[in-house]
């Protein structure tokens, strides 16, 4: 199935938009010294494993989000719990893969850093969302965090479409070579 021409050109958009580079910028250079040991930069991106680390961190928050969906769906009030700890689980780990997909980020190059910085916005307001679906679940409100778990997860999966348009289209992180980024 051929891609759709409006997303492409939304894509395309996001890739082009210089109103995005001041914030790109500053956040590279937030990144870059925060991740400054090289030690650390290497395990975050993944080098004792030979594998990027964020794109298998995902798994855990997306995983737990998608289980809350689906006990949402079958309803009752023990999966009404169980998705209340699913959607916890996912916010707590969310935190410690997107520290990975920014040392990632940080080094790529500027069009591919305005999707990575459009990405990580948009899979932000989707956690948002999650918190509040917790907070909501957890004062009683099941209604309301169920609602808002499945606006999380649809906007996380517009995130996880610019994630994969970045990796895949955009070819992020993907070479010929064994050099990791931030070798000095």
């Amino acid at each position: 199935m051929p891609e759709l021409p409006i997303i492409r050109r939304l894509t395309d958009s996001i890739e082009h938009a210089s109103v995005f580079d001041k914030a790109v910028d500053l956040d590279t250079r937030v990144v870059r010294a925060v991740a400054k040991p090289k030690a650390l930069r290497q395990l975050l991106h993944g080098v004792p494993f030979g594998h990027p680390l964020h794109p298998l961190m995902v798994q855990v928050p997306l995983g737990a989000w998608i289980s809350a969906a689906v006990l949402d769906l079958i309803g009752g009030k023990g999966n009404a719990r169980a998705a209340q700890t699913l959607t916890g689980v996912g916010i707590a780990s969310a935190g410690s893969a997107s520290v990975a997909g920014y040392v990632d980020w940080a080094e790529l190059s500027l069009e591919q850093r305005r999707t990575g910085w459009v990405h990580q916005a948009v899979n932000w307001v989707g956690i948002t969302f999650f918190g509040l679906s917790w907070w909501q679940r957890r004062k009683g409100n099941t209604a309301a965090g169920k609602a808002l778990g499945f606006v999380g997860l649809t906007v996380v999966s517009v995130g996880g479409y610019l994630g994969g348009h970045l990796s895949y289209r955009q070819r992020a992180g993907v070479g010929s070579s064994d050099r990791v980024p931030f070798d000095d």
